[in-house]
């Protein structure tokens, strides 16, 4: 919500101005409430890649309007603001007790393009406007049936013409095995009445089990632990939203799919599109889905079943909308590319037939002995973490390899298709990422300077992923607002350290004054300032 007597202007497409928040109730995430964090598959930029990859013409992200069902403390919508300032964004969250932590950072930041309100998903209504994105992450599987029918309804009659709406759910076959658990979970924590002894005596039960089937070498026993191991990693907070909730309906894929074209929707695609193909299993697998799955729904839903999926991120278009599965080459012509530095390998001349192996950051490995994609790969590398449109690509590699970028334009968009459809290693981004070198006086991003400054333990960083400060980071992002130099950063921090605010490695012994201080943190400094530079937390 904006200071009283401001308003979040509605946007190009209509609605009058937005409802005030109902009156307070209390909910289980007030009690236990979730972490928010942002969720880099939900960003407008990168839905509108794969709307654009699957032939449609999505809404420019930088000038969208969004709306996130479920939006917790604004730890997903409030970094989409501060990037996008000429967008619009509108936050509902039935929780009071998110809902009032994430105003608490929204006044901190000023930003006045969004707006976080306590309210139901079944109060949005036509009044809201149209919206060119929707995100419903966490909740559909989560809600009683009139509510997964109103996200739906909501996607269908509130998207605009192009828009795209994500939604992620629990699916079966894989929830089979996990609802078993769950439901022995809820058996016994259920017994105890507050949620602190509810989750201690959910993790008692998981170590019984655990326990007891240690000796046990059957398909059973073996589940049951790889289950286990899975849940003892997790935060109390999944475990009490996931598993002791009320209400977890999975849903098969074909079954959502359906739902979905009752209220007027097509399928676009998951929000990460290689989970969409067959082509990493074996030729025959291949073979096989041809016959037995003619269209593309039918052909995921027996991909579920092979790969016992769980879970979901779905995207979805008015049904006024078809999508063309068969994506073509051109079609990344307006796109920004990017890949990780730490996997290029800069060694050798790319112009020779030398096979070369680049490892992506899940340990996916390609091996390429194109001199096109070894100059793409080393050119991304280099400007990491930033991006770069593809046509700037295509005219650095062609000075590269010594050839002309007519020659090499589509060749080495197909080549980037293959990589990106089969590995993590090359990103598409329908947006730039600028890369920010280190300056005289850097600055952080100021959502994650407010979020350190009001005790949060994390924020996100500019690719909208999840960005942990270590100690040292913590006590220097605050300080990084643009005004001091290096010498001015490095005196501060050597003050801190003396007064005991930043802590250093105890091998090195105690510090004694000013000087010492500063000749033990310089090159902490430097260290810091490029980690931060290359964890996408510096701003120009």
């Amino acid at each position: 919500m904006l200071p009283h007597g401001q308003h979040l202007p509605v946007g190009p497409h209509g609605g009058s101005p937005l409802p005030g928040p109902p009156a307070a109730m209390t909910t289980s995430y007030d009690e236990v409430p979730y972490e928010s964090h942002p969720f880099p598959q939900t960003h407008p930029s990168h839905l509108a890649v794969i709307a654009t990859l699957f032939g449609l013409t999505p809404p420019p992200p930088d000038r969208c309007r969004v709306l996130e069902l479920g939006c917790a403390a604004g730890g997903n919508l409030l970094p989409m603001a501060e990037a996008l300032p000429h967008s619009q964004f509108v936050g509902i969250d039935l929780s009071s007790r998110q809902i009032s932590d994430g105003q608490r950072i929204l006044d901190a930041l000023g930003l006045t393009n969004v707006r976080l309100l306590c309210a139901s998903i079944m109060d949005i209504d036509s009044s809201w406007g149209k919206f060119d994105y929707i995100v419903c992450h966490g909740v559909y599987s989560w809600v009683p049936d009139q509510i997964r029918e109103k996200i739906l309804t909501i996607c269908a009659e509130q998207l605009t013409d192009q828009g795209v709406a994500y939604v992620s759910y629990n699916t079966y076959p894989g929830w089979h095995m996990r609802g078993m658990i769950r439901d022995m979970m809820r058996y016994h924590a259920l017994r105890f009445s507050t949620p602190t002894e509810r989750i201690r005596q959910a993790r008692a039960l998981l170590d019984f089990l655990a326990q007891a089937t240690r000796q046990d070498g059957g398909p059973y026993a073996t589940l049951l632990r790889l289950e286990l191991e899975h849940l003892s990693k997790q935060a109390d907070h999944y475990l009490y939203h996931e598993h002791l909730e009320e209400v977890n309906e999975p849903v098969y894929f074909h079954q959502f799919v359906a739902a979905a074209q009752r209220h007027g929707l097509n399928y676009l695609g998951e929000s990460q599109i290689t989970t969409m193909l067959s082509s990493n299993f074996p030729y025959e697998v291949q073979q096989a889905l041809q016959v037995i799955a003619p269209d593309q729904i039918q052909a995921e839903q027996y991909l579920d079943f092979i790969r016992n999926r769980m879970f979901r991120e779905t995207l979805l278009v008015r049904s006024t909308v078809t999508p063309d599965w068969a994506i073509q080459p051109d079609r990344i012509a307006g796109l920004h590319l990017s890949t990780r530095r730490q996997v290029v390998d800069n060694s050798g001349d790319v112009r020779s037939n030398a096979t070369v192996q680049y490892r992506s950051r899940s340990g996916m490995v390609v091996a390429t002995s194109q001199p096109t994609l070894k100059a793409a790969f080393r050119i991304l590398g280099a400007h990491w973490p930033g991006t770069l449109p593809f046509e700037e690509l295509v005219w650095q590699v062609a000075e590269m390899v010594q050839q002309s970028p007519e020659q090499i334009r589509t060749p080495l968009a197909v080549q980037i298709l293959h990589v990106y459809l089969s590995s993590d290693l090359i990103e598409l981004h329908a947006l730039p990422l600028p890369r920010v070198p280190l300056s005289e006086r850097p600055v952080a991003l100021r959502s994650l300077r407010v979020r350190i400054e009001l005790g949060e333990k994390s924020g996100a960083n500019r690719r909208h992923e999840v960005f942990r400060p270590n100690h040292f980071d913590a006590v220097l992002i605050p300080l990084l607002d643009g005004t001091r130099t290096r010498t001015e950063l490095l005196e501060e921090l050597a003050r801190r350290a003396l007064r005991g605010i930043l802590l250093l490695p105890s091998d090195s012994g105690p510090l004694t004054d000013l000087n010492q201080a500063r000749l033990r943190l310089a090159p902490l400094l430097d260290e810091a300032l490029q980690r931060l530079a290359d964890a996408a937390v510096l701003v120009c």
